[in-house]
């Protein structure tokens, strides 16, 4: 399906040792860097450096590694839970030319809003002028988001949030802002859709057919899980006994949406904890993503 990605998010800390380009090799065809920093107008690297590439050479080469092998995008990130998007209302311009500076220097292909934070009214309005900015500098960069899920009092809707009920996004998507929402379905037990909840399988499609009903049409959706049971709090995944064919059911999911326009792929938390499962995750989904014709199902 053209457009469709498969996202994999990169840890940037500790001992990973798992380049872009190796990412990209093994079947994503986005990965991404988790995570980017910005502080006030500053942007930079979590903790840093990207420990698989640390110098910015080397950095840089692995990007234009990926590339070469076929990467569709490159993607740079900020927030996560230590939260690493800290604006502090710094002057959005300055920022957005920051940041744009900051990926054409490295090589990345667009931002993703990894934000798990609370917010009000200003911080929505800052985070949706900051995007429009951005696209306002170099509208080939992508703009990504990666919200979580909620339902609580919202009747059968499923509606997007940053934490809690807070919806850091609610503008930005409004106003289509995002190319695509990496959807992070997972870590909240309680959201039921058509009997699906977190915990099953059949929630891949049940909470995309539902989003459809509040995410503006031109923005692509992308349901995201975890790698394996390690990988997440709530999910799909039980904490013992995972089903030998875990991996095959997850793939018929995507392969039911497959064909939808509002489809926009796969993504996968993450890269490292699929690499310490033989990349199962991604040698089941990633066919499916990759695939001109949807699969039977």
């Amino acid at each position: 399906m053209k457009n469709a990605l498969m996202v994999g998010y990169l840890q940037s800390w500790g001992s990973s040792n798992i380049t872009f380009t190796e990412a990209v090799k093994r079947g994503y065809t986005t990965p991404v860097m988790a995570f980017g920093e910005i502080n006030r107008s500053e942007v930079g690297i979590y903790g840093g450096a990207f420990a698989p590439s640390p110098t910015p050479e080397e950095l840089k080469k692995d990007i234009q590694g990926a590339k070469e092998n076929g990467a569709e995008q490159v993607l740079f990130s900020v927030g996560g839970g230590n939260n690493t998007y800290c604006p502090k209302n710094a002057d959005v311009v300055t920022l957005a030319q920051n940041i744009v500076a900051y990926l054409s220097e490295y090589g990345f292909t667009g931002i993703d809003f990894d934000l798990e934070l609370s917010c009000d009214k200003n911080d929505q309005v800052y985070l949706d002028q900051l995007c429009a900015e951005i696209k306002k500098l170099d509208e080939s960069l992508i703009i990504t988001a990666a919200p979580q899920l909620n339902q609580a009092d919202h009747g059968s809707n499923l509606f997007l949030v940053s934490q809690g009920n807070d919806n850091i996004f609610e503008i930005a998507v409004a106003n289509n802002r995002f190319d695509y929402l990496f959807v992070q379905a997972y870590n909240n037990g309680w959201p039921e859709v058509n009997g699906c909840k977190e915990t099953d399988v059949c929630f891949i499609s049940a909470a995309f057919n539902n989003l459809k009903n509040t995410i503006p049409s031109a923005t692509k959706i992308v349901i995201g899980e975890p790698a394996n049971n390690k990988a997440a709090g709530t999910s799909i995944f039980p904490k013992s006994d995972v089903p030998s064919d875990i991996y095959e059911r997850i793939a018929k999911q995507y392969s039911s949406i497959h064909a939808d326009e509002q489809f926009g792929g796969a993504m996968c938390w993450s890269v490292n904890l699929d690499e310490s499962n033989d990349y199962s995750f991604v040698n089941a989904v990633g066919p499916v993503i990759d695939s001109s014709v949807p699969s039977l199902v």
